[in-house]
């Protein structure tokens, strides 16, 4: 392949809200054979205990399709730790710090990219419950948001689980890590596979995806309690109708997920939060299930289905006749 034809991968590091923390990014640039400015910029907000570097495939992909693509490990994740200890750790009011740098990071990529024409934000997993809470503060100037493998625990739940994670914390310091905790948060999805070969088996159905993610060192981290407050914070917020109402009512959003994923309770959760959106005036929002998908859709054996749906559905709502939007609604099955 001719250096014209390659994507360039850069590093960047900007300070963290949380003031001791320096957040480590990824910058994908599109080929410098591609003519013209980039389409938009693609922010990418990673899931829990994973980091940036995981979407590497995806990012090539939308740069290659002439998208400038950005992705930030976040605090307590991948290369923005000190050290290998505070993987997985977070403070127990780390929602705000989360979004923030989230927003850190757009400013630095508009900033660097101003000939981009959009901004678009994708956020998986845990990061789609980041994008949800960040679109309820800085949705202006959104241009569009896909939001992948997300779910819509009650609030009961949530305040419960913040309840006992800030009691531990209170009592054995925001490092802690609890077997229980765990056991009824990231680790009761492992439950939702029968025959599971790992505990990780609910993320895909493919081996590889599972075995690379089980070696990977930067990946896997049981969270501590400071963490998994931090967490049911976030998902305690985004199912409010108070958060969704400040959502700008004229924002596409793209809700994607597996119809096998244990975090969107198999798409019930996933639906729920769209019909949550469309309650709180959100115009154009549309859902696609994967039948046969789990949790990373973006690491299934058809995961190239998937990108085609997403930048397909990015140019129907980034090209200039996008300005008239969908009035309908729209729920997609896809199936194997």
């Amino acid at each position: 392949m001719e250096a014209a034809d390659t994507v360039n991968r850069i590093e960047i590091a900007y300070p963290s809200r949380d003031d001791e923390s320096l957040v480590h990014a990824f910058v994908w640039e599109p080929p410098a054979g591609l003519s013209g400015a980039p389409k938009g910029v693609v922010q990418l907000v990673h899931g829990m205990a994973e980091h940036a570097a995981r979407y590497d495939d995806f990012a090539r992909y939308l740069a290659l399709c002439g998208y400038v693509v950005g992705a930030a490990d976040h605090i307590g994740h991948g290369r923005s730790v000190a050290s290998p200890e505070q993987l997985g750790v977070m403070p127990t009011d780390g929602k705000e710090i989360l979004i923030e740098d989230v927003h850190e990071l757009r400013l630095i990529l508009k900033k660097r990219w101003q000939n981009a024409s959009a901004y678009v934000i994708f956020g998986h997993s845990m990061g789609s419950f980041v994008v949800r809470a960040y679109l309820a503060r800085h949705g202006q100037g959104v241009d569009a948001a896909v939001v992948c493998g997300t779910g819509n625990q009650s609030l009961a739940a949530s305040k419960a689980g913040r309840a006992l994670a800030r009691l531990l914390a209170a009592v054995r310091g925001r490092d802690f890590r609890s077997t229980f905790i765990d056991s009824i948060g990231a680790g009761a999805f492992a439950k939702a596979i029968e025959g599971a070969r790992t505990p990780y088996d609910w993320l895909s159905t493919d081996p590889a995806v599972v075995d690379a993610f089980l070696a990977d060192e930067l990946s896997g981290q049981m969270f501590s309690v400071g963490a998994y407050a931090t967490l049911t914070d976030l998902t305690g917020e985004i199912v409010t109708k108070k958060s969704a109402s400040r959502i700008p009512k004229d924002l596409p959003v793209l809700f994607i997920a597996g119809a096998q994923d244990p975090v969107g309770e198999c798409g019930r959760g996933v639906l729920a939060a769209a019909d949550l959106f469309r309650a709180c005036g959100v115009a154009d929002v549309e859902v696609t299930l994967y039948e046969g998908m789990r949790h990373e859709i973006l690491n299934e054996p058809d995961h190239e289905r998937v990108y085609r749906d997403v930048t397909a559905w990015l140019e129907s709502r980034l090209a200039p006749q996008a300005s008239q939007a969908p009035s309908d609604s729209k729920r997609t099955l896809r199936g194997n």
